[in-house]
C-alpha cells in the first residue's frame, strides 16, 4: 500500500495532487493478485494529519474493492492469461511433463504460440469460466477471418494440451474436461499431396549424382530408408550393420534444441539394406570409419533447418514436381506399397502406430483401387457367327452388283 500526496498553491488558493495505491493477494493462491490506485486532488486548507484521514478512508475503499476481486477470482481461479505463463514456465521445459502431454518440445512451443495468438480476447478471462460456447466463437471468428482448417486444429490441440495439465495439476476448479470437447475439427487436407513417382525420383538422384550435388547422399539415404530428416542427420556407423544388412534406429536429432534425443515414439526401429544401399555404404568407406562417425555430411544448411528449402529449389531447377525433404519419406513409402510389400510392413520398418496416417500413403500409392475398373466394358463385342453372316451377305451383294454391270 501506499499513500502520496503533494501540496500545490495557484491564484492564492491552495491544494493537494494525491495518489493512492493498493494491493491484495490471495491466501490460498499467491499468484492471484489485485491492484487498484486513484489520483487526485484535495482542496481546501487541510493539515497534513486531515490530508492523510481521508487518504487512509480513500485507501480502505480500495482495498476492499481488491479484496473483493481477488475473492471473485480466487473462487474462479487463475486467469487465462496467468494460466498460460504458468504452463510455459512449469510446463513446456520439463521433458517428464511433455511425456505426459505426449507432445514434443517442437510441438509445444508451436502450440504456446498458437495459444498467444489466438486467444487474447480470453487474457481475463478465468480459465476454469472458459466453456465450449467460448471456444465456437473463437473458431468461428478464425473461419470468418480465413484461417485454414489446419491451423484451427492446432490451436483446439494447443488449448486441450494446456487444460490437460492445468487439470491434472488441480487448478482449475469445478473443471473435469477442455472446453474443446465435443467440437469436431477435421485438419485433412483435400488437395492432391505432392510425390514424386518413380521416374520423377530416379531423374532427381540421377540429376543430383551428375551434378554433384552436395545433398545426393542425403536424399539417396532417405529414398532408400523412409528415415525423417532428424534420424538421417543422426545416423552414425555404429548403427550400420552390413553383415545382416539392417540399419538399427533409436536416436534422432532435434534441430530446435541441437540435441539428439530418442526417437519420435520412444520406440527403436530397423530398417533393411538393399543391394543398391550397400552397395552405397560401401562406397562411402563405412568399413574404415570409427564407430562414433556420422554417414551423412552435417551441411550447415541442414544443421539450419533449410533441408526444405534446398530440394524445393533443386527440384524446381530440374522440372519435376517441388518437394519438401518429409516427402522423401512419403516417396519412399509410397514405391514399396506399390511394388506390393505389405502396409505392416512398410509400417513397421517407418515407425508409424497411427493407421489412419498409413491411409494416407496408400492412398497416395493407389494400391487399394489397384484394378477397380477392370470388370467395366461398355462396347460390345459381335459374336463370331453374326459377324460371318454379316460377312458373307457383303460378299453375296458385291457379286449381284458386279453381275448387274
Amino acid at each position: 500500500m501506499a499513500i502520496k500526496w503533494q501540496t500545490t498553491e495557484e491564484n492564492g488558493k491552495i491544494s493537494y495532487l494525491y495518489q493512492v495505491c493498493v494491493k491484495a493477494r490471495a491466501r490460498s493462491d499467491r499468484s492471484i493478485q489485485a491492484q487498484k490506485s486513484e489520483a487526485g486532488v484535495l482542496t481546501g486548507v487541510l493539515s497534513d494529519n486531515e490530508i492523510r484521514k481521508k487518504l487512509q478512508r480513500i485507501e480502505l475503499r480500495l482495498y476492499g474493492d481488491a479484496r473483493e476481486e481477488v475473492a471473485r477470482r480466487e473462487g474462479a481461479g487463475i486467469l487465462w492469461i496467468d494460466l498460460i505463463q504458468r504452463w510455459e514456465t512449469e510446463a513446456l521445459g520439463d521433458p517428464l511433463v511433455l511425456e505426459f502431454l505426449n507432445v514434443g518440445q517442437k510441438s509445444a512451443k508451436g502450440y504456446l504460440q498458437s495459444i498467444r495468438d489466438h486467444t487474447d480476447g480470453w487474457a481475463k478471462k478465468a480459465a476454469s469460466e472458459i466453456n465450449a460456447a467460448d471456444f465456437e466463437m473463437l473458431i468461428l471468428s478464425m473461419r470468418k477471418t480465413g484461417y485454414a482448417e489446419a491451423t484451427i486444429y492446432n490451436l483446439k490441440s494447443a488449448i486441450n494440451c494446456c487444460f490437460k495439465w492445468a487439470i491434472k495439476m488441480r487448478m482449475l476448479r469445478g473443471v473435469s474436461v477442455s472446453p474443446t470437447y465435443g467440437c469436431t475439427i477435421s485438419r485433412k487436407n483435400s488437395r492432391r499431396p505432392e510425390v514424386l513417382n518413380y521416374s520423377q525420383i530416379c531423374h532427381l538422384l540421377e540429376q543430383a549424382k551428375e551434378q554433384k550435388h552436395p545433398w545426393y547422399s542425403i536424399w539417396k539415404l532417405a529414398l532408400h530408408t523412409g528415415l525423417r530428416s532428424g534420424e538421417a542427420y543422426a545416423l552414425r556407423v555404429r548403427d550400420i550393420d552390413l553383415e545382416e544388412k539392417r540399419i538399427m534406429l533409436d536416436t534422432k536429432y532435434n534441430f530446435d534444441s541441437r540435441r539428439e534425443e530418442p526417437l519420435k515414439d520412444h520406440e527403436w526401429r530397423q530398417v533393411p539394406i538393399n543391394e543398391e544401399l550397400y552397395a552405397f555404404f560401401v562406397s562411402l568407406g563405412i568399413r574404415s570409419k570409427r564407430p562414433e562417425e556420422y554417414i551423412l555430411p552435417h551441411i550447415t544448411a541442414w544443421k539450419n533447418g533449410e533441408a526444405a528449402r534446398i530440394i524445393r529449389a533443386f527440384c524446381e531447377e530440374i522440372g519435376v514436381t517441388s518437394i519438401c525433404f518429409h516427402t522423401l519419406r512419403a516417396c519412399w513409402a509410397t514405391q514399396l506399397l506399390k511394388n506390393g510389400v505389405a502396409q505392416a510392413t512398410v509400417m513397421i520398418m517407418g515407425g508409424w502406430a497411427d493407421l489412419e496416417t498409413m491411409q494416407v500413403y496408400l492412398r497416395r500409392a493407389g494400391v487399394e483401387i489397384e484394378g477397380g475398373t477392370d470388370s467395366l466394358k461398355f462396347e460390345r463385342k459381335e459374336r463370331p457367327g453374326r459377324v460371318l453372316k454379316f460377312v458373307a451377305r457383303a460378299n453375296e451383294k458385291y457379286l449381284e452388283n458386279e453381275a448387274g454391270f
